[in-house]
């Protein structure tokens, strides 16, 4: 359960950095106001599981310009290397990366 946890607070700490507010968990998903466009989304939307799947976290390869490095014993993306011994599987370990990557460059930014 703890996974689960740890999961939920890495989407919802970028969604925050993103812009996204009003957010609370519903069911084990993230539900807020978008950043933009909330008004077509009647103020809620499901939050993007970046940590979940890949049509989530891939656009943030290109936004934040992301480097993704596999290694024998882990993935690295742009320096923050995660180990795939605490993951189900490698597609697991760099999704977790790049969100630790790109919340890393956020709260650098502000």
């Amino acid at each position: 359960m703890k996974n689960q946890e740890n999961k939920i607070a890495a989407n919802k700490r970028l969604a925050e950095l993103l812009g996204w507010s009003n957010i609370v968990e519903v069911g084990g998903a993230l539900v807020g106001t978008p950043p933009a466009g909330a008004a077509a989304s009647r103020g809620q939307a499901m939050v993007p599981d970046w940590m979940g799947g890949w049509a989530a976290a891939a656009p943030l390869l290109v936004q934040f310009e992301i480097r993704l490095m596999p290694m024998s014993v882990g993935v690295d993306a742009s320096g923050f290397l995660e180990w795939y011994r605490f993951y189900p599987d490698r597609d697991a370990a760099a999704r977790a990366a790049i969100v630790k990557a790109v919340t890393h460059r956020l709260e650098k930014a502000q």
